[in-house]
C-alpha cells in the first residue's frame, strides 16, 4: 500500500477525528480522589475466594472461627492477611463475629453475610462459607465477562470507520473506475 494514497490519509484522518468521541472518558475532576474506591483487581477477588475456603475447611475441622481466621492470615497474600487480622483483632477484642467483617472491602461481604446467617439459624458455617466462595468467583466470572464485552464494542467503532473507508477507497472506488472508463471508453 502506498502511503501517500488519498485512503491512507483519509484513513488516518478519520482515526485521528473519532478517536476522542470513543475514547472513556476520566474521572470528573471535581470527585475528591479519597472518594473514589480503589479498584478490586481479580487476583485479590481469587485470593479471598480461596481463604474462605480454606477458612470453611479449618472451620469444618472444629477450631474456633477467631483461631481459624488466624490460621488463614499466616498463609495468605499481603492484602488478604492484613483483612483477616483486621477481623481476628476484632474478635479478640470482644467485637460480634458478624460485625468484625464490616470495616473490610466489598469483596468481603458475602463472608459476613455467611456469618450472620450461620449465627441465625445455629448451623455451621463451613458450607455457608464455601457457598460464599463459589459466589465470589461466580461474581468476578460475570465481571470479567461484561469488561470483555465493552472492550470488544470499544474496539469495533475505531476499526470499523478505520477500514470501512479505506477498503471503499482501496477496493471499490478502484473497481467502480475501472468499470467506468471500460464503459466510458466503449461508447465513444
Amino acid at each position: 500500500m502506498n502511503p501517500s494514497a488519498p485512503g491512507a490519509w483519509w484513513c488516518a484522518v478519520l482515526l485521528v477525528a473519532v478517536t476522542p468521541l470513543v475514547w472513556p472518558r476520566a474521572l470528573p475532576a471535581s470527585r475528591p480522589a479519597s472518594s473514589v474506591p480503589p479498584p478490586v483487581v481479580a487476583e485479590d477477588v481469587r485470593a479471598v475466594a480461596a481463604s474462605l475456603d480454606l477458612l470453611a475447611l479449618a472451620l469444618r475441622s472444629g477450631v474456633p472461627l477467631v483461631t481459624a481466621v488466624e490460621a488463614v492470615a499466616e498463609d495468605a497474600g499481603e492484602k488478604v492477611s492484613r483483612h483477616l487480622r483486621q477481623v481476628a483483632a476484632a474478635m479478640r477484642w470482644g467485637v460480634d463475629e458478624v460485625r468484625a467483617w464490616d470495616g473490610l472491602p466489598a469483596v468481603w461481604k458475602p463472608a459476613a453475610a455467611s456469618l450472620a446467617l450461620a449465627v441465625t439459624a445455629g448451623v455451621p458455617p463451613g458450607a455457608l462459607l464455601r457457598r460464599a466462595a463459589d459466589d465470589i468467583r461466580r461474581v468476578e466470572r460475570q465481571r470479567l465477562d461484561e469488561a470483555i464485552g465493552r472492550v470488544s464494542v470499544l474496539i469495533v467503532v475505531p476499526l470499523g470507520l478505520c477500514f470501512l473507508p479505506a477498503f471503499a477507497l482501496l477496493t471499490v472506488v478502484p473497481v467502480v473506475m475501472t468499470i467506468a472508463r471500460s464503459v466510458l471508453a466503449g461508447t465513444s
